[in-house]
């Protein structure tokens, strides 16, 4: 029995209704408006399934100039994206989306030999290897079966997401570094619609232009290209579509018949696939990007955001909103009145392309300019070794339309300032549970110093929801052209009442015994001078980049 992603159901998605089901990809983007969200089972997954339905749509709309976009745009009344574009390309790639076919598996390599492994290779939380789960036992001799479409999305999410380390060989080739979208967190602008999500992500597409940047006239998403040879490679990227559906694996799904009679997938061939050469920001577009501050006040090459295990993602919203306009990065030094970066330099960066889209959405009147759009970025996390998954990420922030399109630098040093009181207060919570333990000779370990401490835990994942509210506030004051100081105050005084609260709670819960107390509590009074301290700075670093309401820089 055949299988074809094409128009066989394997995308989990939720209806605008509500509902949990399972689509294909014909109907993903025909019925796109009808469709609220695209949701895997995991992160990863709902990342990787994304890029791979951004990757279709971009080849079958092509291509993608301005005017085409706006048309695609205001479609959303007929339920989706245009059918005959995407029945002219199914009837040309049909046979490049049957995930079981002999001389073409989508996504697969029929030339490999190897003795079929577990189906436990594919699924993340499955134990297989030394990449042991807390609660998954699955053992080396057991083949878990797969349902197709299950396969399906486990292929997909694998490629991007593979962990590193020893792999199946393939004659010499032992290892292999992790799939590319352990690099990265992965940004996504949703819309209120799948049809919405889509069109806000995809970027104007034109190979034999050479856009967008790092394209050339042969880009090709991989289920258009002959089936890879067994051996590993390494090349630099086609294109956009391209790397959106890159081949990090060589992999081979087996097959058997169920006593239903219907095929399953119970094995797989898993081996290193193709190695990426260049850099990042040449060509991924689907992140955002800054230049790190070191020693001396210098900045570093550019580098990916990536997601923390603590520390919310929100503390890149200068990356992740604000322009990448270059007049920004260097106007801080007009006013730098000591040595080293200020608390709210703001590094070179550059945002996610969809939306420097986006910004320019509302000359065209098509995005009011008070939406507020979600950005939901992706990431993964893996083992000190890189041949585990330590942990799955997905993380919302407010995106203000108003503020993708600022213009003026005074609202990226506001953001700056914002993210160093809460980074500055978060140390000094950090250091007064540590300097409690030193009073009492209790030295750490190396993997003891670099664990979180119990007030950190407390006091970070509490943030998330204050900042959102400033960003939305800030981007309402942007818009109105009212006071843009007024929401960072706010902000100011909630954040650090929640450190006030943590460090209240911590001391309470001190032993009341001997000198234990009175040590934390001389702590404590540290902490407060230094959270007092940290108030007025920031209070200060405000009063320096306002104006009054109407007035620019």
């Amino acid at each position: 029995m055949g299988f074809n992603l094409l128009t066989e159901p394997w995308l989990p998605v939720v209806r605008a209704d509500g509902v949990r089901q399972e689509v294909s990809l014909v109907q993903a983007l025909s019925g796109a408006a009808n469709l609220r969200r695209l949701a895997g089972s995991t992160p990863t997954m709902t990342a990787a399934l994304h890029r791979l339905l951004l990757a279709l749509a971009h080849r079958v709309y092509q291509p993608l100039d301005a005017m085409t976009w706006h048309e695609l745009w205001q479609v959303q009344a007929d339920g989706g994206l245009p059918p005959a574009p995407l029945a002219a390309y199914q009837d040309r790639y049909r046979s490049r989306f049957e995930l079981f076919d002999p001389v073409t598996p989508f996504f697969q390599c029929p030339a490999l030999d190897n003795v079929p492994g577990s189906t436990a290779k594919l699924v993340a939380y499955r134990a297989t290897g030394s990449n042991r789960t807390l609660f998954d036992h699955t053992t080396a001799d057991q083949r878990p079966v797969l349902r197709p479409p299950e396969a399906a999305r486990w292929l997909v999410t694998t490629q991007a997401y593979d962990t590193s380390g020893t792999k199946q060989p393939y004659r010499t080739e032992r290892s292999a570094e992790g799939g590319l979208g352990n690099r990265f967190g992965c940004v996504l602008v949703e819309g209120s619609t799948l049809h919405e999500t889509l069109l806000l992500n995809m970027q104007l597409y034109q190979p034999e232009a050479e856009r967008p940047w790092g394209t050339t006239a042969r880009d090709r998403p991989v289920w258009e290209a002959q089936p890879p040879e067994p051996e590993p490679d390494a090349r630099a990227p086609l294109g956009w579509t391209d790397l959106l559906t890159w081949p990090s694996r060589r992999i081979l799904l087996a097959t058997a018949t169920t006593a239903s009679g219907t095929t399953a997938v119970d094995g797989v061939v898993l081996t290193p696939g193709t190695r990426m050469e260049g850099d990042l920001i040449d060509c991924e577009a689907m992140t955002a990007y800054r230049r790190p501050w070191l020693k001396g006040g210098k900045q570093g090459n550019f580098k990916p955001i990536t997601l923390d295990e603590l520390r919310g993602v929100w503390r890149h919203s200068q990356e992740l909103l604000l322009s990448s306009d270059a007049r920004w990065w260097n106007s801080w030094r007009g006013r730098q009145h000591a040595k080293g970066p200020l608390p709210a330099q703001e590094p070179q960066r550059r945002r996610p392309a969809a939306l420097d889209h986006i910004a320019d959405l509302v000359e065209d009147q098509l995005v009011p300019e008070d939406t507020v759009y979600t950005l939901r970025i992706f990431g993964q996390q893996l083992g000190d070794q890189g041949g585990d998954t330590y942990a799955w990420f997905e993380e919302a922030v407010p995106a203000p339309v108003a503020l993708l399109r600022a213009e003026s630098a005074r609202v990226g040093y506001i953001i700056g300032y914002a993210v160093s009181l809460a980074t500055d207060l978060g140390e000094q919570l950090k250091t007064m549970q540590r300097q409690y333990s030193a009073s009492f000779h209790r030295e750490l370990t190396k993997d003891q110093d670099r664990k979180p401490t119990d007030l950190e835990i407390c006091y970070w994942p509490r943030l998330a929801a204050p900042f959102a509210t400033f960003l939305r506030e800030l981007g309402e004051a942007v818009r109105q052209g009212t006071s843009e100081t007024a929401p960072a105050e706010r902000w100011g005084q909630a954040v650090s009442n929640l450190a006030d609260k943590t460090a209240w709670q911590w001391l309470q819960q001190a032993p009341r015994r001997d000198r234990s107390l009175l040590t934390a509590s001389a702590h404590f009074d540290d902490f407060q001078q230094a959270r007092h301290q940290l108030q007025r700075i920031f209070r200060g670093g405000l009063a320096r980049y306002s104006t009054p309401a109407g007035e620019d820089t």
